[in-house]
């Protein structure tokens, strides 16, 4: 990662973005599995749960120097597509490219992989 990348306020997760490790991933998991799972990888990272809108497909957090939303959407096909939304409110602080690997490695480890962006896992 560049230094233009690194002094981002804001980074996001999708299925075509130029960062492979950016693009979002989509498991064979239901909608509230991936909650629990992301619940429990935010603590895990000294983070904190503000809300949960599963209605919605949101979950919101914060953690030293950032806040963040993950978006959980069945997808159909036994896929559910998680992507993140991460700021910090500064040039410095917490690197959001390693929160959001540290997230998807989490879930990776827990949940089956079926896709990440538009390559199929096999």
């Amino acid at each position: 990662m560049g230094l233009k990348e690194r002094l981002q306020k804001q980074m996001e997760t999708s299925d075509t973005h130029k960062n492979e490790k950016l693009r979002t991933h989509y498991y064979a998991a239901t909608v509230e599995m991936l909650f629990t799972g992301l619940e429990a990888t935010v603590t895990k990272q000294q983070g904190t749960v503000k809300r949960i809108d599963q209605g919605r497909g949101e979950l919101a957090f914060s953690a030293p120097g950032l806040d963040g939303l993950a978006t959980v959407i069945m997808v159909g096909s036994g896929r559910t597509a998680v992507d993140l939304f991460l700021h910090r409110d500064g040039l410095l602080g917490p690197d959001l490219e390693k929160w959001i690997e540290l997230i998807y490695q989490d879930l990776d480890s827990t949940y089956r992989l079926k896709m990440i962006g538009t390559k199929e896992i096999t």
